[in-house]
């Protein structure tokens, strides 16, 4: 399993970065891998939630479709595969007060991801996800 732990902090108010987490459209400003996140309906965010996203991984578009498992307004949300998806994800943003900001921790782990390319998805990872971060954070100050 790869796990991927990051904490960053914003100068804008806890609510409007959980605000930012949750709004699922707009993870492609921010997250570079993601093209486009799709919906069956347009119903408010909600535990059961369910989305998919197109995304570029390792130069191949491919498609992963997430259920919100956790979504708490104003504090976070988590978003899974369905059980028995291979690879297994797990994204979790969580949101707290810090200072005059906010600091924000994310969680993300893959299960499943053949050993032979472990070695490259931790890599790109490791440059990927606070570039993601540095992103939104620059969405956050607009």
């Amino acid at each position: 399993m790869i796990v991927v732990e990051h904490e960053t902090t914003y100068l804008s108010e806890p609510a409007k970065v959980a605000d930012a987490v949750a709004d699922l459209a707009g993870y492609p400003a921010w997250q570079a891998d993601v093209l486009e996140v799709s919906r069956p309906d347009a119903a408010p965010i909600a535990v059961g939630t369910r989305l998919t996203q197109t995304r570029k991984v390792m130069g191949r578009r491919t498609e992963v479709t997430l259920t919100v498992t956790d979504y708490q307004p104003g504090h976070g949300i988590t978003l899974r595969t369905d059980p028995g998806a291979k690879p297994a994800v797990s994204q979790a943003y969580a949101v707290h007060p810090a200072g005059q900001g906010s600091r924000l921790v994310f969680r993300l782990e893959l299960d499943g991801v053949p050993k032979l390319a472990e070695h490259l998805v931790k890599a790109q990872l490791g440059k990927q996800v606070p570039a993601m971060f540095e992103r939104l954070g620059v969405l956050l100050n607009r």
